[in-house]
């Protein structure tokens, strides 16, 4: 990990509130891998308001152009300071952060399921499978069809993928969970990656519960410090003896095997 400053390629809206950023740096196309994060300054230089960095998923690597992105969306004055943002200006970050994806060699196929902006890191994610010739299913769930011209990026990868939203206005009317609950024995020998929010998560526990299938979790929480000392995104995770142990989203995740975790 680095503290690090890139000259922002493009700072591009994709959506409502729904924005791609890509940033010059070479040193987290060398280093980063699926599943990590930055931790980024969303304030101008001299100013500490507001005072945390934000943490983003990495959404893409092109290591041919020492060019790696991040999806987001303008929710508050961080987010809000970034899509202000033009080409030309630098951007200030600390990365790669987090514990990266361990895919191997063994597992053959791979299903993913995302849920609003959670698809940001399994993305990268996808990616990095095609490279390792791996079969893949994307499922992505949205509340309506806001993430709509971001299809067109799925749609590139050239993989099968499902559309759902919650309103019927773009793909399936429905839940990317429900689709997973209905077509869960077509997928009892895939290994399951998911991202999204908590109750889209506590719906995948419920219907993987006793299934046996190896499903990992890329957890979303508040952090402060991003590598582990402040300890502000400490979750439960099942010890095995019947009890829990607090781990760092930051530092031990952000993934982790969904069927540990606990959500209180």
């Amino acid at each position: 990990m680095k503290l690090l400053s890139g000259e922002i390629i493009s700072n591009e809206k994709c959506g409502k509130g729904l924005y791609k950023i890509e940033v010059f740096s070479p040193y987290i196309c060398r280093n980063a891998n699926a599943g990590q994060f930055v931790n980024v300054k969303c304030s101008p230089d001299g100013i500490l308001d507001p005072l945390l960095r934000r943490p983003f998923s990495i959404y893409n690597v092109e290591k041919e152009y020492n060019v790696f992105s991040i999806l987001y969306l303008e929710k508050g004055k961080g987010t809000k300071f970034l899509s202000d943002l033009k080409k030309g200006s630098n951007l200030n970050f600390a990365g790669p952060l987090g514990s990266s994806i361990s895919i191997g060699d063994r597992s053959k196929n791979f299903l993913l399921v995302g849920g609003g902006i959670g698809i940001a890191p399994l993305y990268f994610l996808a990616r990095t499978l095609i490279q390792k010739g791996k079969n893949i299913f994307f499922a992505a769930g949205f509340k309506d069809n806001n993430f709509i011209e971001w299809s067109g990026e799925l749609t590139r990868l050239g993989i099968n993928y499902r559309i759902f939203t919650e309103d019927g206005s773009w793909g399936d009317e429905g839940l990317a969970t429900d689709f997973v609950k209905e077509n869960i024995k077509k997928y009892k020998n895939y290994k399951i990656y998911c991202c999204g929010p908590r109750d889209m998560l506590i719906s995948m526990q419920d219907i993987l519960a006793g299934k046996k299938i190896s499903v990992t979790a890329l957890l979303e929480e508040r952090m402060a410090c991003g590598v582990g000392v402040c300890r502000g995104c400490a979750v439960k995770i099942k010890d095995g003896n019947g009890s829990f142990v607090y781990k760092t989203v930051c530092k031990d995740g952000p993934a982790f095997d969904l069927m540990e975790v606990i959500f209180d």
